[in-house]
């Protein structure tokens, strides 16, 4: 099975077609999504520019890193939640769209930095404060962390400005044979009518 026939599917299943169809829940998932990103952004964010010695500089970096964990998975699991309700949705369209390509690399990219960092840098920030100094290291996975989820923020929105091929469309392929057909149907009632 290709990916796109896997796709195909995966729309198709009751309950992405009635996410897809819905006049109200697919614009409130993707509302929650943007609102997911919102939460779980931000806290990446402050996090990133503590780390940077940009913001809250009076605050001990352990405090900032530890007391917006539980923030940074509630929006998590928003955002997480809601991205997979909409893929699935509109599963086709996404595998013709680059922009979602390209979110898809920048999300495996930050897993990537989540493993390289997360023990030498974000589980060390006592140490940091114990110390008095900000080690290059955590500087750099700050700054990494910054430009990949400013990538990921880009690609997202990009999605929404690429049209998917419409001749491509497993749907729309569909409805148009049919709609073939049924011309070829008058075509024939009105040959045999003349006749």
């Amino acid at each position: 099975m290709s990916l796109l026939t896997f796709a195909q599917w995966v729309q198709s299943t009751p309950l992405f077609t009635a996410i897809r169809e819905s006049w109200y829940v697919y614009p409130a998932i993707m509302s929650s999504h943007l609102a997911g990103i919102s939460l779980f952004g931000g806290m990446v964010f402050i996090v990133d520019l503590r780390l940077l010695g940009l913001a809250m500089r009076k605050r001990p970096i352990a405090d900032v890193v530890n007391q917006l964990r539980r923030l940074k998975w509630v929006g998590f699991a928003i955002v997480a939640t809601c991205g997979i309700l909409m893929l699935g949705s509109k599963a086709e369209e996404y595998y013709y769209n680059a922009f979602f390509r390209a979110k898809m690399a920048v999300l495996a990219l930050i897993l990537v930095h989540a493993l390289l960092f997360r023990r030498s840098v974000y589980a060390k920030a006592a140490e940091f404060d114990r110390s008095g100094t900000v080690p290059g290291l955590a500087k750099l996975a700050a700054s990494l962390s910054l430009v990949l989820w400013t990538c990921m923020v880009i690609c997202g929105r990009g999605i929404g400005y690429i049209e998917p091929p419409l001749d491509k469309l497993h749907a729309r392929v569909i409805e148009h044979l049919h709609q073939r057909a049924q011309s070829a149907d008058r075509i024939v009632y009105l040959d045999t009518r003349t006749n």
